[in-house]
């Protein structure tokens, strides 16, 4: 049997070459995992260059530049490179925490029941490689003619599951399933370089140590803030009848009060300084086509190439001139098109259902849709809250849009912790309580730089400071306390009330 070790290098970060506490990087680390797989006869690391600064290889190992950008071509290069070969190891090369013992029981496997793919489920990323026989390359890069689709972490598994019952594909199970902490044990960001860090000072060092890790040292899970809601706007164009804002925001449709763009900078310079990269929503509380500045606000975003917007509107305020701006905008930064969403908060398709919610103005939004869809195509959600009173019209909403724009959300009812009247159809959360995705990974920013301990927090009674004047690594740092209650399933009173926990942003 004669294998080969395919690693993707093609998009390290500098992460990947940061030495760790163990004294070496993540892709030494991995290179030694690659030299230890069983029947190992050749090593190729696919890299946009002919060398790797900083490192020399040796007769087993060879650079082979790429610079593929589809999984398509990815896919072809694969099959040329590994046909002489029995079996392929596929992995990236900045996860220093590949298991031997998991891929020596995967290897087994995948030959006693000749599969064509084997993969690992329920572990976290980067604890296991894909193993795949040469032959069926030539099957994934027909398959991934079908669509332009970019490479990715995940990207042979995108295209094996077009047809995944055409192909013989074996399953290694963790017996722990660790998916929902949604852990990427990869050095390609601070957050997750980070979590490295830090499971590997906890002593995690195979399978065993580090789900156990996991699954005991919670608070560890906590890093960087990686979604940031600002208020850049204190007034909305629509005051809606399930919407807590217009109860705690005072005269919303009259007030017109806004963020500087110098102030939305400098938070966007904090984040940067302190998380590196994050998505960005400048639509916490208020209407941002409101802002007098909008292309301002986005271009603030895009000029850090680490982070991606999210741009929730009513669909209310924008021009046909302004949005031709934006899109002008987008196009003069790299992947500045592909690094900005729109969700547009539409509720129903029945015209007076819609009034009912939002009031008026549903004319307007539906134009914004089809002229959004058309600048930003594949980038532009339409969203509906589903509770009691739109529940009938949800079907109808959900069929229309998915045919027109392809992207529909259907959010689920937040009462606000009992600050509104409940309306949710059906009860969602979990059997088990697990800790709030938002206190680990959100930042919410109102106007005047106050930093509540998450959104729902509108009665300001848990404020973690200002981020105007304290520091961001002191206003997180404060959160800590709460999301260590939350792992002793311990939680403040707001906490109890809530029904967001275990909703995900990004």
């Amino acid at each position: 049997m004669k294998t080969i070790a395919v690693l993707n290098a093609m998009a390290l970060s500098g992460y990947a070459f940061e030495k760790l506490n163990l004294g070496k990087s993540a892709f030494e680390m991995v290179l030694e995992y690659a030299q230890s797989i069983p029947d190992i006869s050749s090593i190729i690391i696919l890299h946009r260059k002919e060398e790797i600064d900083g490192w020399k290889g040796s007769a087993q190992v060879s650079i082979l530049p790429c610079t593929s950008v589809t999984m398509k071509d990815l896919l072809h290069l694969l099959e040329e490179q590994t046909k002489s070969f029995d079996t392929v190891f596929y992995f990236y090369a900045d996860c220093p925490l590949l298991d031997k013992d998991i891929t020596r029981r995967m290897y087994d496997n995948h030959n006693k029941y000749f599969a064509e793919y084997t993969f690992a489920d329920g572990y976290p990323y980067g604890l296991t490689p894909e193993i795949l026989k040469p032959s069926v390359f030539q099957s994934l890069s027909k398959l991934a003619e079908k669509g332009e689709l970019p490479i990715s972490r995940d990207g042979i598994f995108t295209v094996l599951q077009k047809d995944i019952n055409a192909f013989d594909v074996e399953t290694e199970i963790s017996s722990e399933d660790l998916r929902l902490l949604r852990v990427s044990l990869s050095c390609d960001t601070k957050r997750d370089f980070s979590l490295v860090q830090s499971i590997i000072d906890a002593g995690g060092t195979d399978e065993k140590t580090i789900t156990g890790i996991l699954l005991t040292r919670g608070e560890i899970l906590r890093t960087y803030p990686a979604y940031i809601g600002v208020q850049i706007t204190s007034g909305c164009l629509q005051s809606c009848s399930y919407c807590p804002y217009p109860r705690f925001g005072g005269d919303i449709l009259s007030n017109r009060n806004q963020m500087e763009v110098r102030e939305f900078r400098d938070i966007l310079e904090k984040v940067h300084r302190f998380s590196e990269d994050a998505v960005i929503c400048p639509s916490l509380w208020g209407e941002p086509s409101l802002h007098s500045d909008v292309p301002a606000i986005l271009e603030a975003i895009l000029e850090y190439p680490a982070f991606r917007g999210i741009i929730e509107t009513s669909g209310l305020g924008w021009s046909q001139e302004l949005l031709n701006e934006l899109r002008s905008l987008t196009e003069t930064y790299d992947s500045g098109p592909d690094r900005i969403d729109w969700i547009v908060s539409l509720d129903a398709m029945d015209e007076q259902l819609y009034r009912d919610l939002r009031g008026s103005g549903m004319e307007e939004a539906l134009t914004f849709c089809e002229l959004a869809g058309d600048l930003f195509p594949g980038r532009v959600y339409v969203q509906a809250v589903r509770m009691k009173k739109s529940e009938e019209d949800l079907e109808q909403f959900f069929r229309y849009w998915k045919d027109r724009l392809g992207n529909v959300i259907i959010q689920k009812y937040d009462h606000l912790c009992g600050f509104l009247d409940e309306r949710k159809v059906t009860d969602l959360s979990p059997l088990k309580r697990f800790p709030c995705w938002h206190i680990k990974r959100d930042l919410s920013v109102l106007m005047d730089g106050t930093v509540p301990l998450c959104r729902e927090d509108v009665n300001r009674k848990h404020i973690l400071g200002n981020i105007f004047t304290d520091s961001l690594e002191d206003l997180w740092q404060r959160g800590d306390r709460y999301y260590e209650r939350h792992v002793k399933s311990e939680y403040p009173e707001i906490c109890t009330r809530c029904d967001e926990y275990y909703t995900y942003n990004f």
